[in-house]
């Protein structure tokens, strides 16, 4: 196997240089390739993503439970669930652009299995599993929290109710950032009322462009009033 591919780039965006590449390699090796080149004596990345799915769901438990002591273990297990599922990972693959280096079998490529949320969640936790064993627990955990900032971030945001269909400014994230990352923006547009009951008017901005808009009794509620809205708009559109 040719392999030209430069991984520089991607280092600096996981924050982490590996010492064995050739870990960081086995890491973008899905088994259609691997089963399409048996003469090459490759190795798939699915016991690294076995060993990976460990280290993201301890990591992520940690910093719930760090970040939430006012939460029971009901509350943090249901948040968690939710933190390391497959749209929550495939999300944090397409931000780090892991799609562009996985090593793909030409029919799996064909049907389009290279953005596919599941092989993109695998590959995800590989790279955790990969980097927990080049570097170790600490360097594979900041990775992993570094990946999942924003979903953790308006997990913890939400004072825990974060449910399947409430956390709009997450799903609005996904559903735009499909085909790579966006800036997306939350702008304060006004405020009204008196100090004992304010009302705050949030847009959501998108390449200069609102895209939603929402209000509530406070900046989160009104930010994920807006995301909601946005996303009812793209629905709409098809």
């Amino acid at each position: 196997m040719n392999d030209t591919r430069d991984f520089k780039a991607l280092t600096r965006r996981i924050g982490y240089r590996f010492k064995d590449e050739g870990l960081l390699r086995m890491v973008f090796m899905h088994t259609s390739y691997v089963n399409e080149h048996p003469e090459e004596g490759l190795v798939s990345n699915q016991r690294l993503e076995y060993l990976g799915d460990a280290v993201v769901e301890l990591t992520v438990t940690h910093e719930l439970y760090e970040l939430m002591r006012d939460s029971d273990e009901g509350r943090l297990s249901s948040l968690r669930a939710k933190l390391v599922c497959t749209d929550a990972l495939s999300y944090a693959a397409q931000k780090l652009g892991i799609a562009d280096y996985l090593m793909m079998g030409r029919g799996a490529d064909k049907t389009g299995e290279r953005g596919n949320p599941t092989v993109l969640e695998d590959a995800f936790e590989a790279l955790a599993g990969a980097v927990y064993l080049d570097g170790g627990f600490k360097k594979a955990a900041r990775f992993v929290k570094k990946a999942l900032e924003v979903q953790i971030r308006n997990a913890v945001e939400s004072g825990g109710s974060l449910s399947g269909s409430s956390d709009y400014k997450t799903a609005l994230q996904i559903s735009l950032q499909k085909n790579g990352p966006v800036d997306i923006r939350y702008v304060l547009r006004m405020t009204d009322g008196p100090p004992h009951d304010r009302v705050f008017y949030i847009d959501v901005v998108l390449a200069g462009k609102t895209i939603g808009s929402g209000s509530g009794r406070s900046k989160k509620d009104a930010e994920q009033a807006a995301a909601k809205n946005a996303l009812r708009e793209i629905r709409n559109k098809g």
